[in-house]
């Protein structure tokens, strides 16, 4: 019996067993003070530090690639939200970037972003001058090319407006060859709701 009331009666000491040496040699650094440097505790903290730094990187890039200003990897979830092509090889991740965050910024309908979206989409037939080198014309697989004047693109359309009845007309010129699917999907990305427009080829603008 104990002295003192309800305080517990604790076994005689005795010298560590075989098996407590053998645990104290193998166990963790850090449970016992003079252990803190063996092998087997460094590869047990070893094995735990990157596991987390692990965790961490992987939480690092979830974060990083959730926004397009920030994405590598996944970028191509983003294109494929704003129905843009998913990785084409031609654009580099910057470019692929800003297609992705012109489809997130959206902002006021505007004369000026009407024009931009419009001129994006306009190529000319014949855009492009001859240019006699020494050797000559230079030939192509499908014959001879065909060249022209470089077009200016302001004078390849026209927007009308009907304000009376929310409409407006995109009229390009019949000889230019558009992204009619493309220029279609942008203009309805920034229409209004209310007004409508309709793309017309004409052979005067």
């Amino acid at each position: 019996m104990s002295d003192t009331e309800f305080q517990p009666i604790l076994p005689a000491e005795v010298p560590p067993s075989d098996a407590e040496f053998d645990f104290m040699e193998q166990e963790p650094g850090g449970l016992f003070p003079q252990n803190q440097n063996s092998n087997f505790g460094f590869i047990i903290r070893k094995i735990w530090c990157d596991r987390t730094q692990n965790i961490a990187d992987e939480q690092a890039l979830m974060y990083n690639e959730k926004f397009p200003e920030t994405s590598t990897q996944f970028l191509d979830v983003h294109e494929q939200q704003y129905g843009l092509p998913i990785a084409p090889s031609t654009l580099t991740i910057d470019q692929r970037r800003s297609a992705v965050l012109n489809r997130i910024r959206v902002g006021p309908f505007t004369n000026a972003r009407r024009t931009a979206i419009v001129e994006s989409y306009i190529t000319a037939t014949f855009g492009t001058s001859i240019q006699l080198l020494p050797p000559g014309v230079a030939m192509v697989s499908g014959g001879v090319p065909l060249y022209g004047e470089p077009g200016t693109v302001s004078t390849l359309y026209k927007i009308v407006e009907t304000v009376g009845s929310f409409h407006y007309d995109v009229r390009i010129k019949n000889t230019v060859t558009p992204d009619d699917v493309g220029l279609h999907r942008e203009l309805d990305r920034i229409t209004p709701a209310g007004i409508s427009y309709s793309v017309l080829y004409v052979a005067t603008p």
